[in-house]
């Protein structure tokens, strides 16, 4: 099912896939957020990835919320721009071993970093 929500005239599609409400009501959670961490290497530097985490995030104010069959999502306002079509939460369950996954929100570099390694 999709949820749109309209945040500065760009439409977000929100998709929950099978399997993770039965998985969120065995964790008895209600919110998630997407958390962008910094994934990124000594080389790279710092390369922010979307990760799914239960709860409520602690800025709030930095999230967009988004209501879905009596789940609040959190998505970060930092990451949302015109190439967001369709966010996806969906359960991965890789060797019995389960946890939320979402697609849709792109990974992003800081650009300070560049400018931050020249030399003057």
């Amino acid at each position: 099912m999709l949820k749109k929500c309209t945040k500065g005239g760009i439409v977000i599609n929100l998709e929950i896939k099978n399997g993770v409400a039965e998985y969120l009501n065995q964790r008895n959670a209600k919110e998630i957020y997407i958390e962008m961490t910094n994934r990124g290497g000594c080389c790279s530097g710092p390369v922010y990835l979307p990760v799914v985490k239960l709860g409520k995030p602690d800025c709030e104010n930095m999230y967009d919320l988004i209501m879905k069959d009596n789940l609040a999502c959190y998505l970060p306002k930092k990451a949302i721009n015109k190439e967001t079509k369709k966010v996806t939460i969906k359960l991965h369950n890789i060797l019995g071993r389960k946890s939320l996954a979402v697609t849709g929100i792109l990974a992003y570099k800081e650009d300070t970093w560049d400018r931050s390694q020249k030399k003057y």
